[in-house]
């Protein structure tokens, strides 16, 4: 079988991870662990001004910042990918940029999985509709069939 594994260093992925372990069959299944790092720029919020129209922030990201997000998010990847490869299951992994809930569901698309694994942080009804919920997204608009790990 073929997992994808959506992390992003929370310990709700980390459960993640550790779930698909139980399930993948060593030297048998192949897991793809992918997290995916939204770039600053998208941070900058657009403002309405006194006249109603809407207006962007010019501003440039921190090079330097952003390279230092860069790495650690490649950081976490080797470091799972170690654990996966320790418990004897083929891995791979990547690092996207984008929207984590529509780069997570484009990637599942692309990659066919037989499961996409993701964890779930058990945000509140009201947390979950200010901040949005990834893996509710990704459950609603994912095309393959999706273990949500809490």
């Amino acid at each position: 079988m073929k997992f994808l594994v959506a992390i992003d260093g929370s310990e709700a992925s980390q459960q993640a991870i550790e779930r698909t372990l139980t399930l993948a069959q060593p030297g048998k299944d192949k897991i793809t662990l992918m997290t995916v790092m939204e770039p600053l720029s998208t941070y900058y919020p657009r403002l309405m001004m006194p006249t109603g129209d809407w207006v962007g922030v010019q501003a440039m990201p921190d090079p330097d910042h952003e390279k230092a997000l860069l790495e650690r998010a490649g950081s976490l990847l080797h470091a799972s990918a170690q654990v996966c490869q320790q418990a004897g299951v083929d891995c791979d992994t990547k690092l996207e940029l984008g929207a984590p809930r529509h780069v997570i569901c484009d990637l599942a698309k692309a990659e066919a999985p037989d499961f996409l694994v993701i964890g779930s942080r058990g945000l509140g009804t009201m947390e979950r509709v200010m901040l949005g919920s990834v893996s509710d997204f990704v459950v609603h608009h994912c095309t393959c069939p999706v273990i949500v790990v809490r």
